[in-house]
């Protein structure tokens, strides 16, 4: 009896052993209908586990859960099978649902996973589901997540993902998660001798390299966008077995990233070469193999050196704003299969609309072009206008029109339209077009032709709103204007007069403020006007008064230029506005002289604004504003000549002292400061400000000042030394400089928290407690200790720990061996309280 009780019990033992199992796995979706989804659950298990999961649990983010069987179980080799769990869940409504799946065991020995025997394994995806977008499936991971590499050799993995619907994916590396989708305590990224990354792009994993035998755990959060929008996410947990291999991977050769037009034929050769020479086979993965009109590239086999030739006869269907993404796939048959992996991105581009033109009217300009030819897959045109031309020819795969061209959208619209009509146009200037098609997902073909051209004259033009002279109460305004050149005079035979309209920028509505006849002089002067203050706008009214009055049009509305000026110490600031139907080119500017009672020219400018430099304080200087515009119909006489108001202002000391530029250190106990100043500053600064503020998120607070031959500052026994130091200049007139220098102390100063790997509590007064050396700037701790079983021996949230190695539980001590613990350490940082994890073993030793 006793014999079978020891032999049943190392049965269980063993079984219980061996009944860890989930190694990878993720969870992928797609829309049926409405609220309705499809769920495929794919996980990866050792085949000699006794455990099995023909039915598991997935929980739906919406308060339910259902048990769902197993539709598949396969062997993929390797020891390992291929789960398929599929099932349908229709959700209550729109929102983001987090589904998931929690299993109670990984495998054991994972070497990035402390305890991972006693570990769950846990799987989620987030689903957006939002009445205003088109319904999202997932992407779907082709390349499957269990892996092999080598110790000192570069590793290469990617998921290869494809999006059904076109969207853009982006990777990272984030942590495992256990219990309750919770971050593993002490998981740690896989150790390497230089790095492990992922590209956000591309989903190319490069790990350089592997250092220590045995198998890991890494998990890739793939995050979906559509329109620049994050509309899902999943989280893929993958294992990767790295063991002792003399193999080296083989190396692939192929085109770079490329862009070409939809109803081109891509074709490139991909050659692989081993070293030293093995079997190599040579694969494709990606979604244009899974196209209506799919991509080819034959497996190629060989010995040494493959090579296999991709084919793309690609048409408009394949048009999008995101590249597709192709990874090749070289994999030798060395005694581990050691892979290479080499992305190319492919862009396909919609050509362009073609033949655009553009031809004047009235008060319109139209539009007409020819249709791309992709026109029975996009969602309508974008057109485009500046005024005068840019000669806009795209780069290769530069679509859309760039803001750097100065062109702005104006309209769009839908496919089946190939005109249009700009009404919004202003007399006598050029206007400029191009037009684009553009798709669902807002990608856009290349550019059309730039078709310009210039609006016809058949209104009257102000070519004059200039200020005559500048007083609160009198001041005035002239005003000039053209008769229209190409008025249609059999419908308006004559004779014609003219109603002259303006107001101030105080007024809300135009006031008539003259009418004239067809053969007065087209001029006016505008008296008794605020002119200091205000600026103004006219236009002019054309009336046909053959039988009565009737209106032929009004011309375009010109403002005043107005000049305001902003003091900076010494210098002056004039910056002037002006909106006008003629294109001003160059203001030239004007100071009053007092010796030659007069104004003299001292700049010109194409910008709207100057800086007066190096003045003299409390002296008085006056200015104003000579616009000089054109029209770009050459028959009209140019230059346009059109003044601003006068306006003076006088420099006075408001400038700050420059910044003082401060260094420091600590002995993590005091505080050394000390400053320089800059040779801009004024020589009338009277004290030093200091500033403290204890993390990066606060605001500087003064906490004191010295006076200003003081270029030192020891701050003794602070509370603590964790913070950033400033010190501003104040100068005689309460100018204050910025704090734009600044000197910051962080924990990695001082003694950080660290914890030994052995101790002796054996009551001798040596070593007796497991308690971490010297440390400063700790708030708190959260650890747990916990034996080769993963059963918790001790926990506490004292910083100083004080273990002696007795089971807090049970009261016994704890017997001579190897302890595990996973550390949550709360520290005082330049960020705030930061959590810092640390993990790792402790021997006890008696």
């Amino acid at each position: 009896m006793k014999k079978f009780i020891i032999f049943t019990l190392l049965i269980c033992t063993w079984i219980c052993a061996h009944a860890t199992h989930e190694r990878a796995g993720e969870i992928t979706y797609k829309h049926i209908s409405g609220l309705t989804y499809e769920f495929t659950l794919t996980t990866y298990t050792y085949t000699a586990s006794l455990a099995d999961r023909p039915t598991i649990d997935i929980y739906w983010g919406d308060g339910t859960s259902n048990q769902i069987s197993r539709n598949s179980k396969t062997n993929i080799g390797n020891e390992i099978f291929q789960n398929i769990y599929i099932t349908q869940h229709t959700f209550p409504a729109s929102g983001s649902y987090i589904v998931s799946m929690e299993d109670q065991n990984r495998n054991q020995g994972i070497i990035n996973i402390p305890n991972s025997v006693n570990i769950p394994f846990y799987v989620e995806t987030i689903i957006t589901i939002n009445n205003f977008i088109t319904p999202n499936n997932s992407p779907m991971l082709t390349n499957p997540p269990i892996d092999f590499g080598c110790v000192g050799i570069p590793y290469y993995h990617n998921p290869v993902a494809i999006d059904p619907d076109g969207d853009s994916l982006s990777y990272s590396l984030v942590a495992c998660r256990g219990y309750n989708g919770d971050t593993i305590p002490g998981y740690t990224l896989p150790l390497a001798s230089n790095s492990i990354s992922i590209d956000a792009v591309t989903g190319d994993l490069y790990w350089d390299s592997p250092m220590v035998q045995g198998e890991y755990n890494i998990a890739i959060l793939i995050e979906e966008f559509r329109m620049g929008v994050k509309i899902s996410s999943m989280i893929r947990d993958m294992q990767i077995e790295i063991t002792a291999c003399d193999n080296y991977p083989p190396e692939i050769s192929a085109i770079l990233d490329t862009c070409i037009d939809a109803g081109t034929l891509l074709s490139f050769h991909v050659t692989a070469t081993d070293t030293p020479s093995q079997i190599i086979t040579l694969s494709a993965m990606g979604d244009v193999f899974s196209q209506n009109n799919p991509a080819t590239f034959p497996i190629a086999y060989g010995n040494g050196t493959v090579s296999s030739t991709f084919n793309w006869n690609t048409d408009c269907s394949n048009v999008r704003k995101q590249p597709y993404h192709v990874t090749f796939k070289a994999i030798d048959n060395g005694n581990v299969n050691l892979v290479k992996l080499f992305t190319t991105s492919i862009t396909i581009v919609c050509p362009a609309p073609e033949n655009l033109t553009a031809t004047p009217f009235e008060n319109a300009i139209a539009l007409s072009w020819q249709p791309t030819p992709c026109d029975s897959f996009i969602k309508g045109y974008k057109i485009y206008r500046k005024v005068n031309p840019y000669g806009f020819i795209p780069d290769h795969c530069e679509t859309g029109v760039p803001a750097y061209t100065g062109y702005k959208q104006i309209a769009t619209t839908n496919s089946l339209t190939t005109t249009y009509i700009d009404e919004n146009v202003k007399q006598a200037n050029e206007y400029c077009y191009m037009v684009t098609a553009y798709f669902e997902d807002q990608g856009e073909s290349y550019a059309s032709n730039e078709a310009c051209t210039i609006l016809k004259n058949t209104l009257p033009l102000l070519t004059k709103n200039s200020i005559a002279s500048t007083d609160s109460q009198s001041g005035e305004i002239d005003i000039e204007w053209l008769a229209p050149k190409e008025l249609d005079t059999i419908q308006y035979p004559g004779p014609y007069s003219y109603k002259l309209y303006g107001k101030s920028n105080q007024d809300q509505t135009f006031t008539l403020l003259q009418t004239f006849n067809g053969t007065d002089s087209l001029k006016y002067r505008h008296p008794l006007q605020n002119t200091e203050e205000n600026y103004f706008s006219y236009y002019v009214e054309m009336l046909n008064l053959t039988n009565g009055e009737t209106s032929i049009g009004t011309s375009d509305t010109a403002t005043s230029v107005f000049l305001s000026i902003a003091v900076f110490d010494r210098n002056l600031l004039l910056s002037w506005t002006t909106n006008t139907p003629w294109t001003n080119r160059q203001y030239i500017i004007y100071r009053y002289n007092e010796q030659t009672a007069d104004f003299d020219s001292i700049a010109i400018v194409s910008d709207t604004c100057y800086l007066d430099m190096n003045l003299d304080y409390d002296s008085n200087y006056c200015y104003k504003i000579l616009a000089m515009g054109y029209y770009p119909d050459s028959s009209i006489i140019a230059p346009l000549y059109n003044y601003s108001e006068i306006v003076c202002a006088s420099p006075f000391d408001n400038q700050a002292p420059c910044c003082p530029i401060v260094e420091g250190n600590t002995d993590c106990k005091n505080i050394y400061l000390y400053w320089s100043i800059d040779t801009c500053t004024d020589s009338d600064i009277q004290q030093f400000n200091i500033y403290y503020k204890p993390n990066t998120n606060s605001q500087y607070k003064k906490i004191d000042s010295v006076d200003y031959n003081t270029s030192n500052y020891n701050l003794q026994n602070p509370v603590s030394v964790i913070g950033c130091f400033s010190v501003s200049a104040l100068d005689s007139n309460g100018n204050e400089s910025d704090i734009c220098h600044e000197i910051c102390f962080d924990t990695d100063i001082c003694s950080r928290y660290r914890l030994p790997n052995i101790f002796t509590p054996n009551n001798d007064g040596i070593n007796d407690l497991f308690m971490p050396y010297e440390y400063d700037f700790v708030k708190s701790i959260d650890i747990t200790i916990f034996n080769r079983w993963g059963e918790t021996v001790y926990k506490t949230t004292n910083p100083d720990i004080n273990w002696d190695g007795t089971n807090m539980y049970t009261k016994a001590k704890c017997s001579d061996g190897v302890y595990y613990y996973a550390c949550d350490v709360y520290e005082y940082t330049l960020t705030g309280i930061e959590k810092r994890i640390l993990s790792g073993s402790i021997t006890l030793v008696r």
